[in-house]
């Protein structure tokens, strides 16, 4: 099986220092998203306002690879203050999974984004 970098539209490959998605097979793996647009962080510490950026993000990549929310399998969400931000995450979470849910992972520690509070990754198959 051959590997294929998944680039929504406006994705500058000469400035990626990560891949945003990679299929191999019907399996795509989506890079860690920040809740951050063109580089800013919406709102002021703010779990929700960044977790939807987050997941608007990643639906980007879903979209640009033909697939969609209902084929996720695997969220791995990193939070830095998990007991604080755990229910704000959780509230957005269920907004884009609300019935059928994919396995998760929900853990605590630092991003390498300053200000960001929360990072998701993601396995999705492509049909």
């Amino acid at each position: 099986m051959k590997k294929e970098l998944i680039l929504p539209p406006g994705t500058d490959p000469s400035k990626m220092t990560i891949a945003p998605g990679v299929k191999v097979g019907n399996f795509l793996w989506v890079s860690g998203s920040a809740g951050a647009k063109d580089g800013q962080l919406p709102g002021d510490w703010d779990i929700v306002a960044q977790s939807r950026q987050a997941f608007e993000n990643l639906g980007r990549v879903l979209e640009a690879a033909g697939t969609s929310w209902e084929n996720v399998v695997k969220v791995n969400c990193f939070l830095v203050d998990a007991a604080r931000d755990f229910a704000g995450w959780n509230k957005v979470f269920k907004e884009y999974f609300p019935t059928n849910p994919p396995a998760r992972t929900t853990v605590g520690g630092d991003i390498a984004m300053n200000g960001a509070l929360v990072e998701v990754e993601m396995v999705v198959i492509v049909p």
